[in-house]
């Protein structure tokens, strides 16, 4: 990497010498009139946007849900080749009530997810029967959008790798909602799966860790002054994350780089880099976006990437396509990639979860006799010595050489006697095929439940565990306990 680190340091060097306010950086970048519709989004909301989950939902049902509630969702005017990128929409009219406090949100029927942002785990493309590695995945918003996918297709499986363990626990926390079972966790430094495992991914996510101007920039402190030593130092770190995943990536897979800043450093730069290490086993495909802005051909007298390269790559600016400012690069892998193979010594032990033909037909034997969930052949579970887990059998085709710190969803933990008890992942889960020990409850309950409250109800009795639906929708785990119910949502 030391001829790549120096291209870039010579690039910086000129913007290292003199302090920089963030508009004066953006300036270089953007002629005079471009520049002033650029400042004038300082003033101006980004639009709210979600993604829905559509394991968990059918669009036309949600539309004429949230309609109810005065909001109405708009699918931004993004396509290309062939393709609508709808899968993140714009929401309107709010109510009063703020997206991530409503209970569809709590209880996982959609994310909140950025327009832009949503476009790298669109523009990967999954197919099924994908195994998909996103390597840098918290907190979350992509992983689940890909999972989402590949549930909607009818198989594939996806690692997320998130090293930072409070972001980790967001990851986690998102998949669960969202009731992603055909995902699992891991947490390396992304630098490192390339060498763990090489060539084992169809689809490969590098959303890297970045400056986050393009998100940012109106609100973080951060972003009042250029940070270059920074963006310099994330620029490496890109550079190494990409290679990884292309390490990770099938020959004949392709991968996706992504990030929410603007500046060239940690894009055209990477990009460039990439392509000069690796030119004939890396190919640079178009980004087939028609609203897209192409990405740079020169900062500050440098070349960037030559003008056919940077038609194929796509940025997003706040003052052109409306939305936070984003970048992204799609790469197909046409042969090997060098490895130095490393082993995580955890992979040589037994990994503590276990799945044995006992575990298959006790779960289901307890699901049909206490919630009437009939057979699935895509329910799969794996047990440890604290819960047991809904995944899919496409678990088993992880490569070996990753340690998994999580599989699946947890759906019960076990109790000091081994007894089983339920958790809010069974409903997320496998809910809607619920026929027993189960309670319809209205908007304003799943509303309360949504904010932590318990809830009052007529009947009383000791139901014990019950899954709440609304219009046989599943909703929350509860506990009834006369006339309580008893907030098990999380």
């Amino acid at each position: 990497l030391k001829s790549i680190v120096t291209v870039i340091t010579l690039l910086s060097l000129e913007m290292l010498m003199k302090k920089q306010t963030y508009l004066d950086y953006i300036s270089n970048y953007l002629d005079e009139q471009a520049f002033e519709q650029f400042k004038a989004t300082y003033q101006q909301k980004i639009s709210k946007s979600i993604k829905i989950i559509e394991k968990r939902i059918q669009k036309s049902d949600f539309f004429s849900l949230v309609k109810r509630y005065g909001r109405e969702l708009v699918a931004p005017d993004l396509r290309g080749d062939g393709q609508i990128y709808d899968d993140v929409l714009f929401v309107h009219k709010e109510d009063t009530k703020t997206l991530g406090s409503h209970f569809l949100h709590q209880s996982g029927y959609f994310y909140i997810q950025e327009v832009a942002a949503g476009l790298s785990a669109q523009i990967l493309d999954v197919k099924k029967g994908d195994i998909v590695l996103d390597l840098c995945a918290a907190p979350g918003g992509k992983s689940v959008q890909i999972a989402d996918k590949l549930s909607q297709l009818g198989g594939g499986f996806l690692l997320s790798n998130e090293p930072s363990n409070p972001r980790r626990k967001a990851l986690i926390f998102n998949l669960n909602r969202c009731g992603l079972a055909n995902t699992a966790v891991s947490a390396y430094q992304g630098q490192q799966i390339g060498e763990l495992v090489s060539e084992v991914f169809d689809k490969v996510l590098v959303d890297a860790p970045c400056s986050g101007e393009g998100m940012q920039y109106k609100s973080d402190s951060k972003t009042t002054y250029r940070d270059e030593k920074n963006a310099q130092q994330l620029s490496k770190l890109q550079i190494q994350l990409l290679i990884s995943g292309l390490k990770a990536l099938k020959v004949g897979g392709e991968l996706v780089y992504s990030t929410c800043t603007l500046n060239a450093l940690e894009n055209e730069q990477v990009i460039a880099a990439v392509l000069k290490q690796f030119p004939n086993q890396i190919e640079l495909l178009p980004v087939e976006i028609n609203q897209k802005s192409a990405g740079l051909t020169h900062y500050l007298g440098n070349e960037l990437l030559p003008e056919d390269q940077a038609q194929k790559v796509a940025r997003f600016w706040p003052h052109i396509q409306h939305t936070g400012g984003f970048f992204i690069a799609k790469f197909r892998k046409n042969s090997s990639l060098p490895t130095s193979t490393q082993i995580d010594q955890r992979t040589q032990q037994e990994t503590g979860y276990l799945s044995s033909t006992t575990l298959q037909d006790q779960i289901r034997s307890d699901l049909l006799e206490n919630r009437g969930i009939e057979k699935q052949s895509d329910f799969y579970f794996l047990s440890n010595d604290n819960a047991v887990y809904l995944t899919t059998k496409e678990a088993t085709t992880l490569p070996k050489g990753i340690f998994i710190e999580k599989f699946g969803i947890p759906i019960f933990k076990k109790g000091h006697s081994g007894e089983l008890i339920p958790q809010q992942g069974l409903v997320a889960t496998l809910g809607s095929f619920a026929q027993k020990n189960i309670i319809e409850i209205t908007d304003q309950q799943a509303q309360k439940l949504s904010d932590k409250q318990d809830i009052v109800i007529e009947n009383g009795g000791n139901g014990g565990f019950l899954i709440t639906k609304r219009e046989g929708k599943p909703f929350c785990l509860v506990k009834q306990v006369g006339n309580l119910l008893k907030n098990k949502l999380y």
